[in-house]
């Protein structure tokens, strides 16, 4: 009985020998405070929040310090934010920030901000004619390569070969593993039956991790397109200019069409899987299905206006289809080249 009393009282010796020395001070580890950002890739100047917490001390009532690279920022009770703008590219900020009890409890931590930045590019593989030098928007089942540019430097300004970079790819918030790693900086959006958008973003970073950036891009689809385009006989397709709701037939009798199916999945030279139906004035021209120019021929001696139509439809990809057409005038005057009420 003896040796059980001895050994509680032990214990609650301990105990109160613990929360004594507690309440002395003794030093408090750094883990304690808890430091952080709005941002943890920033890009250069933007405006970040440094945040203190701890859930060990009344950190509101503490007097807070808060020191960057050696200077003291700011001091003051309860000030427990910090903003600042990020450094330039390649450059750093230490940040120690400590914090006073009324107490005399000493906490303090540290964080370091830098910056950097990627630029996102997007590559479809979806249909343009030669020498096209816009952008258009993905279309339905388009196939989509986002290639990450990163912007990152070591201590010099020296940015790093995006090549020698770590890529961690995700999509919707799912990290895409077998497309994630080292140089992978080209990330492929496979086109899907459920025409939604996708939200892609990358997180950047050095081999060792000390340095990062985070990129973010949402893709949006959209219905292909058809446009016409005269195709001269002598400068071949005109496509300064396209075809509008209505073409003249002039003096010359005769204009091949060429139509343009932009955005569609299909080969550089010829049709692949699209169907087309080119129709005139409301009759099926079937002969015409695998072409993709006709020739239009007034006839002699005859004024008036015929209607053509052509619908695209892909016969793998069955989201993309398209319709759209545009109507002929002809004069019985072969030296006319004004009609009234037509734009040509």
């Amino acid at each position: 009985m003896n040796r059980f009393f001895l050994l509680n009282l032990f214990i609650i010796s301990f105990l109160f020998t613990s929360h004594f020395a507690l309440a002395q001070g003794v030093p408090v580890t750094a883990s304690n405070i808890d430091l952080t950002s709005s941002s943890n890739s920033p890009v250069p100047g933007q405006k970040i929040t440094i945040t203190a917490r701890s859930f060990s001390i009344d950190i509101n009532s503490s007097t807070i310090t808060w020191i960057i690279d050696g200077k003291v920022s700011q001091k003051g009770v309860g000030l427990t934010k910090l903003e600042i703008s990020a450094p330039s590219l390649g450059k750093e900020y230490k940040i120690v920030v400590s914090a006073v009890t009324t107490n005399g409890l000493s906490l303090t931590n540290s964080i370091t901000v830098g910056s950097g930045s990627v630029d996102m590019v997007t590559e479809s593989n979806g249909y343009v004619p030669p020498f096209f030098k816009g952008k258009l928007p993905v279309a339905y089942q388009n196939n989509v390569n986002i290639i990450a540019i990163p912007h990152l430097a070591d201590t010099k300004g020296v940015e790093y070969d995006p090549k020698t970079l770590v890529y961690q790819w995700k999509k919707g918030g799912r990290v895409v593993e077998d497309q994630s790693g080292y140089g992978k900086q080209t990330f492929t959006l496979v086109g899907d039956i459920i025409p939604r958008e996708a939200n892609v973003n990358v997180t950047i970073s050095t081999r060792d991790g000390t340095k990062r950036t985070t990129g973010y891009i949402t893709v949006s689809y959209d219905s292909p397109s058809l446009n016409f385009y005269v195709d001269s006989s002598q400068h071949g397709p005109l496509f300064n200019s396209a075809i509008g709701d209505n073409i003249f037939i002039g003096k010359e009798k005769e204009t091949s069409v060429l139509m343009v199916p932009y955005g569609f999945n299909k080969p550089v030279n010829g049709i692949g899987n699209l169907l087309l139906t080119w129709m005139i004035n409301g009759y099926e021209r079937e002969e015409l299905a695998s072409n993709e120019s006709v020739t239009l021929r007034s006839p002699d001696n005859t004024a008036g206006r015929s209607n053509l139509e052509l619908t695209i439809k892909n016969s793998r990809d069955i989201l993309q289809t398209v319709s759209r057409g545009f109507s002929a005038s002809f004069s019985a005057n072969k030296e006319s080249s004004n009609l009234p009420g037509l734009s040509f």
